[in-house]
C-alpha cells in the first residue's frame, strides 16, 4: 500500500518498526521521511455506507477542524475486501500525551461518541506508520488508481534495495512519467505497528484501464532492460504483496 493522495493513491482503507522507524544507512545524506500514520479497517457488509456517511459528514469535519491538515482515503478494489485505508500526517509521537483532532475538535464526550459510532461499523482495524521517501518518489497529484507493492528486503540487503530504487527503477519511473505512461511513483518503509523492514512502492495511474499496459518500464527502456531491473530487484527483496485500491475523492483533502 506506497502514501497522502494529496501526495498519494492506490492501498485503501491499506495505506511499523524495529528498524524502519529510523532512516536506512543509504538515507543519511537523504531528506528526512515523510512520516504518515496509516489506519486500515475492514468493515461490516452491511455498515460500509454507515461508516462511509459518519466518515464525510461527522470525522472528516472534526479532523479538519482539530488541525488535521490532509487526509487520504484509499479503498481496496483488488486485495481485501470491505476494506478501506486513511492516511494522516504523524509529525511527532508526542501528539500522543494530549487530544487527538476530535477531541480538539468535539470535546471529548462528543468524541467519544462519535468514536463508538465507528467502532460499530468496524470488523478489525490496525494502525501503523508509514516513512515515505519523497526523494525516492514522483508527486502523483490527484491521481485515482494505484497498484501498491509490498517488499521485504533480504537481511541487509535494505540499504542496497533503496539504492536499487534511486539509480535503477526511480530514472525509468521519471520517463514512464515524461511519457505519459504513469501519473506518480511513491517508496515508503513502513514504521511501527507493522512488519518490521517491509516497503511499499506504488506505482500510479489516472484511470485504471492504464493499468493494462503492464509494466511501464517496458514501455520506456524495452523488454531486455525491464527483465535486467526485476531480475537485480530479486536478488535483494521478495515480493509480499501486490493490490490495487482506488482514492476516495469525497473522504480525502
Amino acid at each position: 500500500m506506497g502514501f497522502p493522495w494529496k501526495t498519494c493513491v492506490v492501498v485503501a482503507g491499506t495505506l511499523v518498526l524495529a528498524l524502519a522507524d529510523t532512516v536506512p544507512t543509504v538515507a543519511q545524506t537523504a531528506p528526512p521521511p515523510n512520516r504518515q500514520q496509516v489506519t486500515l479497517v475492514r468493515l461490516k457488509p452491511d455498515m460500509v455506507d454507515e461508516w462511509l456517511d459518519l466518515q464525510k459528514n461527522q470525522l472528516i469535519p472534526a479532523q479538519k477542524k482539530g488541525g488535521v491538515t490532509t487526509r487520504t482515503t484509499l479503498q481496496t478494489v483488488l486485495g481485501n475486501a470491505f476494506e478501506y485505508a486513511t492516511i494522516i500526517p504523524y509529525p511527532s509521537f508526542g501528539i500522543l500525551d494530549g487530544q487527538n483532532a476530535q477531541q480538539k475538535a468535539l470535546g471529548t464526550e462528543a468524541a467519544a461518541q462519535l468514536a463508538a459510532k465507528i467502532r460499530r461499523c468496524v470488523l478489525t482495524q490496525s494502525t501503523y506508520l508509514l516513512n515515505r521517501r519523497d526523494d525516492l518518489g514522483i508527486p502523483q497529484g490527484t491521481a485515482t488508481a494505484a497498484r501498491t507493492t509490498v517488499v521485504r528486503p533480504l537481511p541487509g540487503k535494505q540499504a542496497e534495495y533503496l539504492d536499487y530504487i534511486k539509480n535503477d527503477m526511480l530514472p525509468v519511473m521519471k520517463k514512464a512519467k515524461a511519457a505519459g505512461k504513469i501519473a506518480g511513483y511513491t517508496v515508503s518503509i513502513r514504521g511501527v505497528g507493522a512488519a518490521a523492514g517491509e516497503l511499499t512502492t506504488t506505482t500510479y495511474y489516472n484511470k485504471f484501464a492504464d493499468l493494462d499496459a503492464g509494466n511501464p518500464a517496458i514501455a520506456v527502456a524495452g523488454e531486455a532492460a525491464a527483465t535486467a531491473m526485476t531480475a537485480k530487484a530479486a536478488t535483494l527483496a521478495t515480493n509480499v504483496q501486490v493490490m490495487v485500491r482506488r482514492r476516495v475523492a469525497d473522504l480525502s483533502f
